[in-house]
């Protein structure tokens, strides 16, 4: 009872502000094109959004670690992102053509909202039993799968519609909205945490000490960068560059290329969200990388003499089938690898192992885009896309074959905490 209750709450409150930070970031998009007429400025705002995340990711993680009540942190959290995006309302109202305003909104929302899914993450296996962590983590995937397609289409409507003002009135409320559902979650007894009167660097420090102990969470951490330096600039530079550039679509068919990422995603979150499906994949995420990583050398068909690049609707079905199975490889192999991470790694160090994640993770994102970015200029796209799969089908194989990795994904019971330090370092 109590976990089907914080499953549809946490479903609940995450689409109604992930739709509506969805809706604001693409009308926010327009509004500063429209603004400066600058791609480049929007690209200034946008990098600032990272920043004070990493920062989050890599202090944070002591901080709700430390916490006796996550909860109060999503909710303060939340509130706060409310009230800060109601005052900017009010102060756009004076300073509507200021773009420094919304570099301030986006660094001061990027630690917010990074400090919320940090404390959500390392929750779950607080708000539902074990076999249900896949299930949160499905359906957390699923409606980001879902936000992605429906968030442009009605933040262009939206903005057409009522204009940046009314959209901040209504991010605002969805954002305070999220934070009274979130305090209806019911969290277990936490079974312990790090010791408080330890000062805070010194638990920073200890939390990485615990990973250089730990072989298998540093060649973990080194597959999370791998796949994110590939597979995020994959779908969002090299597809539209393939699809829209090399092949001449039309941007029509390459949103339906892109739906169909999306139900490949939404159609694997249901899979693995099985108990007995999640089960049997945990110690299979390997092959499936590698399954992945075959699947994007399959980019490069049209190259192919059997296709004819100017049947345009062909290659358009091709490039649906094609990127349905990479969501659904990609989700059915990050949901186990992330749920087991969850339940595996000790409560007391939890958020902070998942801040060191998602920092390597986020830096690995834009390095990934510089770099295809430039190898875009410099060769043909299809051998970017065989190196890139050839690349991601090696790493898969070594993780599959490394003994730690598949020691710890075989663990029935939890690592070594990080309080035996103290007495290791003696």
């Amino acid at each position: 009872m109590r976990d089907s209750r914080n499953i549809v709450i946490f479903g609940l409150s995450r689409l109604i502000t992930e739709l509506g930070t969805s809706i604001f970031r693409f009308a926010l998009s327009l509004y500063i094109l429209d603004l400066t007429g600058s791609a480049s400025m929007f690209a200034l705002v946008l990098s600032f959004t990272y920043i004070p995340g990493i920062f989050v990711n890599i202090l944070g993680g002591v901080l709700v670690d430390r916490s006796k009540n996550k909860k109060r942190i999503m909710v303060i959290s939340d509130f706060l992102s409310g009230t800060s995006i109601l005052l900017l309302m009010l102060m756009f109202q004076f300073f509507h053509d200021s773009i420094w305003l919304f570099v301030v909104y986006a660094m001061i929302m990027s630690a917010l909202q990074a400090l919320f899914t940090l404390t959500l993450n390392s929750s779950v296996p607080d708000i539902v039993a074990p076999e249900r962590v896949a299930t949160v983590n499905s359906s957390n995937q699923s409606i980001g799968a879902l936000i992605s397609i429906l968030g442009p289409v009605l933040g262009a409507a939206a903005y057409s519609k009522f204009g940046l003002g009314q959209i901040f009135l209504i991010e605002g409320i969805a954002f305070i909205f999220s934070a009274f559902l979130n305090m209806f979650l019911q969290f277990s007894n936490r079974k312990g945490q790090i010791e408080e009167h330890k000062p805070y660097l010194e638990s920073v420090k200890e939390v990485y000490r615990y990973i250089r102990r730990r072989a298998a969470i540093k060649y973990l951490l080194a597959v999370f960068v791998v796949i994110n330096f590939v597979i995020a600039p994959a779908v969002s530079l090299i597809l539209p560059f393939i699809v829209y550039q090399a092949l001449g679509m039309t941007p029509q068919q390459l949103s339906y290329i892109e739906a169909a990422l999306a139900a490949g995603i939404i159609i694997g979150a249901i899979v693995v969200s099985v108990p007995s499906i999640n089960r049997f994949i945990t110690n299979k995420i390997f092959i499936l990388i590698q399954l992945q990583a075959l699947i994007i050398i399959l980019w490069m068909f049209p190259v192919w003499p059997i296709f004819d690049t100017s049947a345009k609707i062909m290659l358009m079905i091709g490039y649906m089938i094609v990127l349905s199975l990479t969501g659904i490889l990609n989700t059915m192999g990050n949901i186990p690898m992330l749920s087991y991470v969850q339940i595996h790694i000790p409560e007391q160090i939890r958020a902070s192992i998942l801040g060191v994640v998602n920092t390597v993770t986020t830096i690995a994102v834009p390095v990934g885009m510089w770099v295809y970015g430039a190898l875009l200029e410099m060769m043909n796209w299809y051998y970017i896309t065989v190196i890139s799969g050839i690349g991601l089908l090696v790493v898969g194989f070594i993780a599959h074959r490394n003994r730690e990795l598949r020691e710890f994904f075989t663990l029935g019971s939890e690592p070594e905490p990080v309080r035996s330090f103290e007495a290791h370092e003696a």
